[in-house]
């Protein structure tokens, strides 16, 4: 009885694994043009980005035909429990210190964020090595595995000890005037998972949204440190979506969709409820909330295969497309950007990831204006293609000038990753850098790292800038702006 149940397991997880390699591999070669660009925005993996596109997908067939023949099947086993000790090695790593970074597995396995990859990896893992020691019986070869286990983990660790160090952009026509001691921290709070993300600030409240589990968020209230996990209950949305929906609060609601199915679902925030309640919701990649029933959405317009702004209201004409963002054809990285709606002044603001500059639009984006950075290094000639079914893609990481915005009392904050002249490195790695701009640059602030992590994005209220790191969020009262403030009243 035990022999049949050790010969059953051993068939069984010998078909998965070569379902599994063959699913993947396909899906690889299919989609060679994403794959490849996949692996070129990993740091480690990058130079090899076009050798790794072809030899990942072979490697994962040949092992198929090996289990799917019995007389190589145990050959198959143990190069299967190698290969994925290599990928579960490599998701740790990505999981720890790159987990912005996209999936690179193919099919409906890049559904699964890092964390879940790394335990799916480390079961099949498990599977193939057992199948393995029981399929090996009187032939076992502890030097072949040993060998080849040692080999595979000094593979990528040597890849990734040895991956360029990412460099710091630096434009040497500029110099920051800091303010020195500008912030004083006034409350914090350990966030267990890296997922988190501001959903909005309201008075002392900061909401956070977890980019895994869409129905999860948590409140904290940094004046009394308390927090309350609350759970999102959407009785009208479908049982799954065609991307993880994400939620923002704005006054009494919270509003929660995504825009590749399309849906958009409003509740408030005293029950956390929330109901389709728009009608033709438009396809969008961005959006922000005006009031409880106008929104500004960045989308991919059909006809000229271009990034757009548009005012989406309740009322026909229920889209209203403004042409207003510069790109290329073709090149949507190039409008790639952040928007933000001023609710004090009534105007967009659209800060783009790979240009120096800010552009702004008042009167319904009839009056456009432009804010120009201080940095003169422009990185907006990203090169692309396009994939299999459409898909925009970076041919090599390109290192974005800044990743925020946020507009207050007329100024706008710019978290910048550009390092000017006479900067040290290493203190321009350990804080994040706001440059803050009137109608010109005016001074720049520094956001210390907290426990190794950098301030990813950052929220700023009549008295506090709110600080997200990667497991925190941290309060800094701004005594500049406070006195700033002073003085405007």
């Amino acid at each position: 009885m035990r022999v049949l149940l050790k010969n059953r397991f051993v068939l069984i997880t010998t078909y998965f694994l070569a379902v599994l390699f063959i699913y993947t591999g396909v899906s690889k070669l299919l989609d060679m043009g994403i794959f490849q660009s996949q692996i070129a925005q990993s740091a480690m993996l990058a130079p090899y980005a076009s050798i790794l596109a072809w030899l990942v997908p072979v490697v994962e067939l040949l092992l198929a035909g090996l289990l799917l023949i019995s007389s190589t099947r145990v050959w198959g086993l143990l190069g299967s429990a190698v290969l994925m000790l290599g990928f579960t090695i490599y998701v740790y790593l990505i999981w720890t210190y790159s987990p912005s970074l996209p999936c690179s597995c193919g099919g409906v396995l890049e559904a699964m964020d890092w964390e879940t990859h790394l335990y799916f990896n480390l079961a099949t893992t498990l599977l193939a090595g057992t199948a393995w020691y029981i399929d090996s019986n009187q032939t076992k070869n502890y030097t072949v595995l040993v060998t080849s286990s040692v080999g595979i983990i000094g593979l990528v660790l040597l890849l990734f000890y040895t991956q360029p160090q990412p460099s710091i952009l630096q434009d040497e026509s500029f110099t920051r005037i800091y303010k020195e001691k500008a912030l004083e921290e006034k409350a914090s709070q350990k966030l267990a998972y890296n997922s988190y993300y501001v959903a909005g600030v309201n008075d002392s409240l900061v909401y956070l949204g977890n980019s895994t589990g869409f129905t999860h968020g948590l409140v904290w209230n940094y004046h009394t440190n308390d927090t309350i996990h609350i759970s999102l209950q959407l009785p009208d949305a479908p049982d799954n979506f065609a991307s993880l929906p994400k939620w923002q609060v704005h006054g009494k609601y919270f509003y929660i969709g995504e825009g590749v199915s399309p849906s958009l679902y409003r509740g408030k925030t005293s029950d956390w409820t929330a109901r389709e309640f728009m009608p033709a919701v438009p396809y969008y990649s961005d959006i922000v909330v005006l009031d409880s029933t106008e929104f500004i959405i960045r989308a991919l317009h059909a006809s000229t295969q271009k990034y757009v702004l548009a005012t989406y209201k309740d009322i026909e004409p229920y889209v209203q497309i403004h042409d207003v963002l510069e790109q290329e054809d073709g090149n949507l990285f190039q409008a790639d950007g952040s928007l933000h709606w001023d609710y004090h002044n009534q105007s967009a603001s659209y800060l783009y990831y790979y240009k120096n500059k800010i552009a702004n639009w008042t009167n319904g984006f009839k009056e456009p204006g432009q804010t120009n950075l201080i940095y003169s290094i422009d990185a907006s000639a990203v090169s692309t293609h396009q994939g299999r079914d459409g898909t925009h893609l970076r041919d090599s990481p390109v290192s974005a000038l800044h990743s925020n915005i946020r507009i207050w009392k007329n100024q706008s904050y710019v978290l910048s990753n550009v390092m000017g002249a006479g900067e040290n490195p290493n203190d321009f790695s350990a804080n994040a850098v706001i440059d803050v701009y009137a109608d010109e640059y005016t001074h720049s602030l520094r956001i210390p790292n907290r426990n190794g992590e950098k301030a990813r994005t950052f929220y700023i209220n009549d008295h506090h800038i709110i600080a997200l790191y990667p497991t925190q969020v941290v309060v800094y009262e701004h005594t500049d702006l406070l006195m700033a403030m002073s003085e405007q009243e």
